[in-house]
């Protein structure tokens, strides 16, 4: 039986790797906007475009957070998915707040964003 110790040992592994799948969520964000930013400015596509372009990247993101965090913890991945899914839109929340960009009137593509991000991070998990 496993004692008092060892327990808290597993879970705190448990936590870092849903943390590293949020990093690796934030870290493929960062890498593959970048790239999109490129393309968008050597080819003039449309506003639209680019916001398809970063809903894409944003579940993309998500579904390798979920992949990695599920990876790592091999019984319910698609729990620990979704934490990532929910942690990584929090982030993205608080970017937004800390840029200065306003919420209001925006509450039906916040609740999109959510859900766009807990399925993707649940999906990855389940993946993985």
């Amino acid at each position: 039986m496993k004692d008092e110790g060892e327990t808290k040992k597993i879970a705190g592994q448990k936590v870092a790797a849903m943390f590293v799948g949020l990093a690796a969520a934030a870290l493929s964000t960062f890498f593959l906007l970048a790239v999109f930013a490129f393309f968008l400015l050597k080819s003039g596509m449309s506003a639209q475009t680019g916001n398809i372009g970063v809903i894409c990247i944003s579940v993309v993101s998500c579904f390798a957070g979920g992949f990695f965090c599920g990876r790592k913890n091999e019984k319910r991945g698609f729990l620990w998915g979704l934490a990532v899914g929910v942690l990584y839109f929090s982030f993205l929340l608080a970017v937004r707040t800390f840029v200065g960009q306003s919420m209001s009137g925006q509450g039906i593509h916040m609740l999109t964003s959510f859900l766009y991000c807990a399925g993707s991070g649940m999906l990855g998990g389940m993946v993985s």
